[in-house]
C-alpha cells in the first residue's frame, strides 16, 4: 500500500530543521527507505512589488539578450497602451478604439465601493459560494491544460498551496456583485454579449502567449497584473496552437523561458505593456496577442463580447450611463450551468434566440463556417440530443439552404422561424416523447 503524505512547512519551522540536522536526516532516510509519494507544499509569494517593464541587460558573452528569461527581457518595450481616466461611453469607445482595434487601459474604470471589492475575502467567497462549482485549470509552460470542476470552497482551501488558477465563467449567484463597465452597456456591445468570467489565483502565474476569437475587456478587482501586448501581425512569429472552431489560439513558446536561439524573431519582436491595480480595466481587442502575469492574490473579471463590422447605438441615447448596472441585469450567450461552460439556453423556446446566437458566431467574418457551428451545438444540445445521436452536421443541413457549408448574414437574417424552431425542437434540445418518458419512469 502506497500512503500519500501532504507536507507543509512554514519557512521558520524548516530553518529549524536545517540547524537540527539529525532530525532532517531521519525525515530523509524515512521518505527514502518507505513507499510515500509525499508533497512538500509551500505557500506562494504574494509580493506584488515586481520591476515591470524589466531592465534590459545586454549580453556581453556572445549568447543573445533575453535567452531563457521571460518573454519582454529580449527587447525593451515600445511603450505603454494607450492609457485613459475617463470611462468613454459605447459610442464613443467603438470609434476611438474598438472599430480599429485598438488596444486600451481604462484607469480606476470599477468603482471600489461595488461589492466585489468591499467583500470578496476568501472567507466570504467560501461563506457564501462555497458550493458553487466552478472550473479550475494548471498552467503549464507552453501548454494549457483542460479545466476540471471542484468547488468554490475546495479551490479556496488550496489554491495558495497549489499551482491552480481559477478561469471560469462567472457563477449566475455571483453577477449580483459585479458591476459591468458603462462602455458595454448599450447598442451592439449589449446586445451581443458573450460570457462574463472570473480569474483567481494565489499570485505568481503565468498565462502563455495567446489570442481569443472575441473583444474583452478584463477588470482588475484585487492583486496585481503585468501585460504585454503584441500585435496580431507578429503571430506567424509564436508558433501559435490554433482552434479552428472556436477562432482562438496560444503559443507552444514557453513564455517564462524563452529560447532565442530556436525562436529568433521573437527576441526582436515589438511589444507594448501595462500593469493593471484594482479598479483598472484594459480593452483587449479580438485576435490581439497578449501575455499575462498575475502578482499576489490575483482577482479579476474579463466581459467577452462579439467582434462586429459595425456599432448599432440602439438604446444609447436613454441609457442611463450613471448609475451602476451589475452584470446579472445583463444577458449572455454563456452560461455556468452545473460548473459546466455551456450555450445560455435559457429562452431556446424564442427562435429569435438560435437566429441572435448564429449572427454572433460570425463575428466580423463574412462567413459563418459549418465546423464554428458544430463546436457551438456541441455546447448547446441537451441529453436527449445526445441519446437519439443526432449530429451537428444535420442540423447544419437544415439552416443551409443554399448548400454552400457557410451561412452569410443575410442567410441567416432570411432563415424562416419555423425552421429555426424545427432544428432546436429536432436536432439540438429535443424532448423525450410520452412514450419514451414512460419507459424511462419504468426502468
Amino acid at each position: 500500500m502506497v500512503k500519500i503524505y501532504s507536507i507543509y512547512f512554514s519557512e521558520s519551522v524548516l530553518t529549524k530543521m536545517i540547524f537540527h540536522e539529525s532530525v532532517l536526516f531521519r525525515l530523509i532516510a524515512f521518505l527514502m527507505t518507505s513507499s510515500v509519494h509525499c508533497d512538500i507544499l509551500f505557500p506562494k509569494d504574494t509580493s506584488t512589488d515586481f520591476v515591470f517593464p524589466p531592465k534590459i541587460r545586454r549580453s556581453t558573452s556572445g549568447v543573445p539578450d533575453g535567452h531563457l528569461r521571460p518573454l519582454g527581457w529580449q527587447r525593451p518595450p515600445e511603450g505603454k497602451v494607450p492609457e485613459i481616466t475617463e470611462t468613454p461611453e459605447p459610442k464613443t469607445f467603438w470609434e476611438t478604439h474598438v472599430k480599429d482595434k485598438k488596444p486600451l487601459v481604462m484607469r480606476q474604470a470599477i468603482n471600489q465601493s461595488s461589492d466585489c471589492f468591499v467583500k470578496w475575502n476568501d472567507k466570504y467567497l467560501k461563506n457564501t459560494y462555497g458550493d458553487v462549482i466552478i472550473e479550475v485549470t494548471k498552467k503549464k509552460p507552453g501548454k494549457i491544460e483542460e479545466p476540471h470542476m471542484m468547488t468554490m470552497k475546495k479551490f479556496l482551501l488550496r489554491y495558495n498551496l497549489e499551482d491552480w488558477y481559477l478561469v471560469s465563467p462567472l457563477p449566475p449567484p455571483m453577477t449580483t456583485e459585479v458591476p459591468a463597465i458603462k462602455s458595454l452597456l448599450c447598442g451592439t456591445f449589449r446586445d451581443f454579449l458573450q460570457e462574463a468570467e472570473m480569474w483567481m489565483s494565489s499570485g505568481g502565474t503565468s498565462s502563455p502567449i495567446h489570442y481569443d476569437q472575441d473583444h474583452n475587456v478584463h477588470c482588475l478587482i484585487a492583486g496585481r497584473k503585468d501585460f504585454i501586448m503584441v500585435h496580431p501581425k507578429f503571430k506567424d512569429r509564436f508558433e501559435m496552437k490554433e482552434n479552428k472552431e472556436v477562432g482562438n489560439g496560444y503559443s507552444t513558446i514557453d513564455a517564462e523561458m524563452v529560447n532565442v536561439y530556436d525562436h529568433p524573431k521573437v527576441g526582436k519582436t515589438a511589444w507594448k505593456w501595462s500593469t493593471l491595480w484594482p479598479g483598472d480595466c484594459i480593452f483587449i481587442p479580438a485576435g490581439h496577442l497578449h501575455q499575462v502575469r498575475s502578482y499576489g492574490r490575483s482577482l479579476s473579471t474579463s466581459i467577452l463580447w462579439t467582434p462586429t463590422r459595425a456599432f448599432n447605438d440602439t438604446g444609447c441615447a436613454v441609457a442611463n450611463m450613471s448609475e451602476p448596472v451589475a452584470l446579472s441585469e445583463l444577458s449572455f450567450i454563456w452560461k455556468l450551468y452545473d460548473g459546466q461552460r455551456l450555450i445560455n439556453t435559457d429562452n431556446y423556446d424564442d427562435p429569435e434566440t438560435l437566429r441572435h446566437h448564429l449572427l454572433a458566431l460570425m463575428r466580423d467574418d463574412p462567413k459563418l463556417p459549418r465546423e464554428r457551428f458544430f463546436h457551438y451545438f456541441e455546447k448547446a444540445r441537451n441529453d436527449e440530443s445526445r441519446r437519439k445521436e443526432q449530429t451537428p452536421h444535420a442540423a447544419f443541413r437544415q439552416l443551409d439552404l443554399k448548400k454552400k457549408n457557410y451561412l452569410t448574414a443575410r442567410d441567416i437574417q432570411r432563415l424562416p422561424s419555423n425552421l429555426l424552431t424545427r432544428v432546436v425542437n429536432n436536432y439540438i434540445r429535443p424532448q423525450a416523447d410520452e412514450v419514451e418518458e414512460l419507459l424511462k419512469d419504468e426502468l
